[in-house]
């Protein structure tokens, strides 16, 4: 009998590690203050001149504001990036074409548009190259062992959504027995790092407002429509590609009897992995779910439901009990 272990962030973070979305962000505002800037700017987060920390009133109103940015994209920043300030953006848009002072209406302008866009949006392209920068300079050595069973284990299996190496560094797992299903860092992944939202309804969306656009021959809001649901699609995590090129893995995993999750808040953008899992198991197999919170053991209550697991075949435990 062998066990899955699904692996998420919480994991790597009960090891020291800074890897939460904020320490990202934290990141990006000392690396590349530019992109955070035009990326929050679409989330209608203004950016703040940090002025001297000495002075105790601007530093409650950085972290007043902090907790503000934080709520608004950062606590769940994968979902987040699938609701950007749409509004804004087609306003945007409509207050360029007003300019125009177009006498035939808003034709033939297309190309002119959309290169226009492009020259705004096309930045967020950079976000996956930035989330590889952030994780290779997190540093694993003062990182030690805190499951004994994990060191040198062979026996089971470990499905990751993290990108750091503490399981094959820390815990010497074998590689063939991981999968990193969002990517990793080189040599004990091949692919690397992705980040980014599941909502996919966003980008049909908008493609199919382009496309009424386009037969009521208005240039203005197709190319619009098209910029948006462009920049839903490079920031889009395809769960489904995700999962193709991993067979390998999954058809390993007929024996397994058990599973438990630690570390991982259900976000929906990965429910399609667990739903995956479920059908690749034994179908008798036990689950444990491991909370941090009670907003996680609501969480995972959600999960069960979603899986639509028996009563007898699941458990929902303080995240003290794994470790112990």
């Amino acid at each position: 009998m062998s066990t899955l272990f699904v692996i998420g962030n919480g994991f790597d973070r009960a090891h020291g590690l800074k890897t939460s979305y904020w320490d990202f962000r934290k990141y990006l505002e000392k690396y590349a203050e530019d992109f955070l800037v035009q990326m929050e700017n679409l989330y209608s987060i203004a950016p703040f001149e940090r002025l001297d920390k000495r002075f105790k009133k601007n530093k409650n109103i950085q972290n007043r504001r902090d907790d503000a940015i934080y709520k608004t994209l950062w606590k769940n920043f994968e979902y987040g990036l699938g609701e950007a300030n749409e509004a804004e953006m087609l306003d945007f848009s409509k207050s360029i074409v007003d300019d125009l002072d177009l006498d035939g209406g808003p034709v033939g302008i297309k190309d002119t548009m959309d290169d226009y866009w492009e020259e705004q949006y096309r930045f967020i392209e950079g976000l996956n190259e930035y989330v590889g920068k952030w994780i290779r300079q997190v540093r694993l050595f003062k990182a030690a062992p805190m499951k004994a069973t994990f060191i040198d284990n062979s026996e089971d299996y470990f499905f990751t959504f993290n990108y750091t190496s503490v399981l094959e560094r820390i815990y010497r797992v074998p590689s063939n027995h991981i999968l990193h299903i969002h990517g990793g860092l080189y040599p004990y992944c091949d692919e690397p790092p992705i980040l980014g939202h599941g909502n996919v309804k966003k980008i049909e969306e908008y493609r199919e407002k382009a496309e009424r656009a386009a037969e009521e021959y208005d240039e203005g809001k197709e190319s619009i429509y098209n910029a948006v649901a462009n920049y839903y699609e490079r920031t889009f995590k395809n769960t489904n590609e995700c999962m193709a090129f991993r067979g390998k893995f999954f058809r390993q995993l007929t024996g397994v009897n058990n599973v438990e999750i630690i570390g991982h808040s259900f976000g929906e953008v990965d429910m399609p992995y667990f739903t995956y899992l479920k059908c690749c198991i034994s179908k008798n197999a036990k689950w444990k779910f491991y909370y941090h919170s009670s907003e996680d053991y609501n969480a995972a209550k959600k999960a069960v439901n979603e899986l639509e697991l028996d009563i007898r075949d699941y458990e929902i435990l303080l995240s003290d009990c794994f470790w112990q």
